[in-house]
């Protein structure tokens, strides 16, 4: 567990470098009139997604599941070697980023260790309190400097917009909906329904084909509509596709969830698509910059978030049903129902928030020229 653990220390650090500085990136080297290939974020996601469970199936179906670590080793030297040669001549602009908020902004990571100590029976009351107490001070307290130095990483003021905000969060919903898919729904293949590897990888490739083919293969039929009709089809979609998850999770078969969680990636698609318009809707260029860097940023802390909820959810009301009694199968089974109730109650409410969406209001009297 220890070198498990280490590995995957390594692995979220170097995602955690990539996510942000790709973009920034790709958009240096291509030329603009390419600038609309930046916008493939989205793509490459889901791309790697279907690669990485044809993969890990293929390595558990040869009976090595380490194989899949080589190939990546392997891969990630002939990606370095070729990026070793790339060379960008960068113009640099200098930002008077306070250390002091980088550390204060470290409250989020506080927050989810919170979080995590809720299903640990081990952890003291007073130390699981204390985190919580601890992160919220820190959050609070970054936001109130980022308010007020004179020049912030990220303008909160400029982005005080309705219409952006509201963006921001159908976007995290959506993202977190395909994380939790790709990881609590592997585990429900797995542990709830008892498939295999190399048939759960394959039963989760159609939802990703979807998403990545309702967002760009469709995009000149949806601009037919208008924004606002397309975000309420896109949420209607995931919250009809989690609804069915969390009545029926306990007597699913593998066709009825790969059909689920076509309908559910088919409205992320939907809503992707919609919300990369949305946020490049700011008063300048250095503004849709920040839009562009705060919805990439929430989009990983609100998955983060509600993937570790969801996991102490499912956790606790597995083990209380099994210390109660219930027979292991249907304890597991009843963990994922639960699981999958509280992210349908999430949809929900970006389904209240699609409904209410109006006009576009601006309630920040503070605008970057």
């Amino acid at each position: 567990m220890p070198i498990l653990l280490l590995g995957r220390i390594i692995q979220t650090t170097g995602c955690g470098i990539l996510l942000p500085m790709l973009p920034s990136l790709i958009a240096t080297i291509l030329p603009e009139k390419n600038v609309g290939l930046t916008k493939m974020g989205d793509v490459m996601l889901g791309v790697a997604l279907v690669l990485a469970l044809f993969l890990t199936g293929i390595s558990f179906l040869l009976g090595n599941w380490q194989l899949i670590n080589i190939f990546l080793i392997v891969l990630s030297l002939i990606i370095y070697h070729n990026a070793s040669s790339i060379k960008i001549d960068l113009e640099i602009s200098t930002y008077n980023i306070e250390r002091v908020n980088v550390v204060l902004s470290s409250g989020f990571m506080v927050l989810i260790g919170w979080i995590v100590t809720l299903g640990d029976q081990i952890t003291s009351n007073w130390f699981s309190w204390g985190l919580l107490v601890i992160g919220i001070g820190l959050i609070a307290t970054y936001l109130w400097r980022e308010l007020s130095v004179p020049n912030p990483l990220i303008d909160f003021k400029g982005l005080f917009n309705v219409r952006y905000l509201r963006a921001v969060l159908l976007q995290g919903i959506g993202d977190a909906s395909l994380v939790v898919l790709m990881i609590i729904g592997i585990l429900y293949l797995r542990q709830g329904l008892h498939y295999s590897v190399i048939i759960i990888g394959l039963a989760l490739m159609p939802s990703i084909v979807v998403m990545i083919l309702m967002h760009h293969a469709t995009k000149r039929w949806f601009n037919k509509f208008e924004s606002v009709n397309n975000v309420r089809m896109a949420m209607s979609l995931i919250m009809v596709g989690w609804g069915c998850l969390s009545l029926f999770s306990t007597y699913l078969n593998l066709i009825l969830f790969i059909v689920l969680t076509i309908i559910i990636e088919a409205g992320h698609g939907l809503l992707m698509q919609v919300g990369q318009e949305l946020s490049q809707n700011q008063k300048s260029a250095r503004l849709n910059n920040m839009a562009d860097i705060f919805m990439a940023q929430f989009k990983l802390m609100s998955s983060g978030m509600i993937l570790a909820i969801l996991s102490v959810v499912l956790q606790n009301v597995t083990n209380s049903h099994t210390s109660n009694g219930l027979p292991g199968k249907l304890s597991t089974l009843v963990g994922y129902r639960a699981t999958f109730s509280l992210f349908f109650v999430i949809t929900i409410l970006g389904w209240i928030i699609t409904m209410l969406a109006g006009r576009n209001l601006n309630l920040s009297k503070h605008i970057v020229k």
